[in-house]
């Protein structure tokens, strides 16, 4: 999987995508943790672990 920021920031586009082809809309928040995604600063396990976590999704 590619770890540039080109490749991270065309992961989200694809997400958010997929998100709105569901008629969902991705939070400001849950954006700005993309965002830290995008630039390296977190993990795309930490980041999806801080989105679970605003919800009060438990994954075991």
């Amino acid at each position: 999987m590619e770890q540039s920021v080109a490749g991270r920031e065309r992961r989200v586009i694809q997400a958010v995508a997929n998100e709105r082809l569901e008629g969902l809309v991705v939070s400001d928040e849950s954006r700005r943790i993309a965002d830290r995604y995008i630039v390296g600063e977190v993990s795309a396990a930490k980041a999806a672990d801080m989105i679970r976590k605003r919800y009060g999704i438990h994954v075991s």
